[in-house]
């Protein structure tokens, strides 16, 4: 709503907002019981990882669909960052992940070197194949309207819903 204010669109932002807030609805509404699943998201860059909160994109997005978070024991409400050891604070019903890549390398492999860790392998949410690998862009680094509808295109995805 802001850029749809600063261009003197309000009028057309608001729709965009409507329709944005009615695919939540509908996506809520064929989700049912699966939104009690907890769901924690992780990202891998260059040397960290971190599990990302409430008071980020995603989190917001979440809330506002209502996908329950598992507990992180942190007083930080954008990300903690954690070593391998701390890796069960990640683990959920279900674990969504992306990685930043810069074009060096670096985030890939902090990504390979997780993955391949046996106390990644020892979660919950890994053992029950419940984890997927999603868009950094749209998860993360874009933000705005766009972005959260491509995020939720990939939610209908994950959870098997027909948009």
């Amino acid at each position: 709503m802001l850029y749809a204010e600063a261009l003197g669109k309000k009028e057309e932002g608001q729709k965009v907002i409507a329709a944005f807030d009615s695919r939540i609805e509908d996506f809520k509404g064929k989700a049912g019981d699966k939104l009690q699943q907890k769901v924690s998201v992780v990202r891998f860059m260059a040397g960290k990882t971190r599990i990302y909160l409430a008071d980020t994109f995603t989190g917001i997005i979440f809330k506002q669909i209502g996908i329950a978070r598992p507990v992180v024991k942190s007083k930080d409400t954008f990300a903690e960052e954690i070593t391998k050891e701390r890796l069960p604070e990640a683990d959920g019903d279900m674990i969504l992940y992306f990685t930043y890549e810069t074009g060096d390398g670096k985030g890939s492999q902090q990504e390979k070197d997780w993955l391949n860790d046996p106390l990644w392998k020892n979660l919950n949410a890994v053992k029950n194949n419940k984890v997927h690998r999603v868009n950094d862009v749209i998860w993360n680094t874009a933000g705005g309207v766009k972005a959260a509808n491509l995020m939720l295109d990939e939610l209908y995805t994950i959870y098997e819903i027909k948009p």
